[in-house]
């Protein structure tokens, strides 16, 4: 016995390797930007698209094949189904290029947001007008901010949020790493989304 147990945790890392490798979707195809929207391929097995913003996860999306960007940024979508399998960012054998992006270098919708600089944190504000019912409007931590004094500072995590609206709404909130989110269950005309951001020491 003692003589094949060496041998069997091999075989079952590479069955369960085998099997870490069968669980994906495939990459997002036909990513393109026309003007502030973004759109992609439709893919079979997927029940939604996850969008990110400089490689970090920004919104997700079910039921459409277009997303309207607001800020500067690289954007790419990775899918994923109910199942909880996700798509991958390239071939899974590791052949070809990383996964496709998208550079939005900004426009109106840019105008709506901005920043109040506190030394150790950073409020980011972005303020959406005529929200629908289900939709969103997210307040992001940049990467890094220029304060106005100079220096270079760079972001370490968001340590919360809040969110206001013009009229009686309440509005859900929904927090990622780096972004907070407020959708509302129906119109308002106005929405602010608030993250606070804290910087490295």
């Amino acid at each position: 016995m003692r003589k094949i147990k060496p041998l069997f945790f091999p075989i079952l890392y590479l069955f369960y390797l085998t099997c870490a490798h069968a669980n994906y979707l495939p990459p997002v195809t036909g990513l393109a930007l026309d003007g502030d929207q973004l759109s992609w391929d439709a893919q079979d097995g997927a029940d939604g698209y996850n969008v990110y913003l400089d490689y970090t996860y920004f919104d997700t999306v079910r039921d459409t094949l277009t997303y309207t960007v607001t800020e500067p940024g690289d954007y790419h979508v990775i899918s994923f189904n109910d199942d909880g399998v996700f798509g991958v960012t390239r071939d899974p054998n590791m052949t070809g290029g990383p996964f496709p992006f998208v550079t939005f270098a900004g426009g109106e919708a840019f105008d709506s947001v901005s920043y109040d600089y506190q030394y150790r944190t950073l409020l980011a504000y972005n303020t959406c007008t005529d929200v629908g019912p289900g939709e969103s409007c997210i307040a992001r931590c940049p990467t890094s901010f220029d304060p106005p004094f100079g220096g270079t500072k760079y972001v370490s995590y968001m340590s919360g949020g809040a969110c206001s609206t013009s009229d009686i709404v309440e509005a859900d909130a929904f927090i990622s790493p780096l972004t907070y989110r407020c959708t509302v269950p129906t119109f308002s005309g106005e929405v602010v989304a608030q993250a606070i951001c804290v910087f490295h020491d």
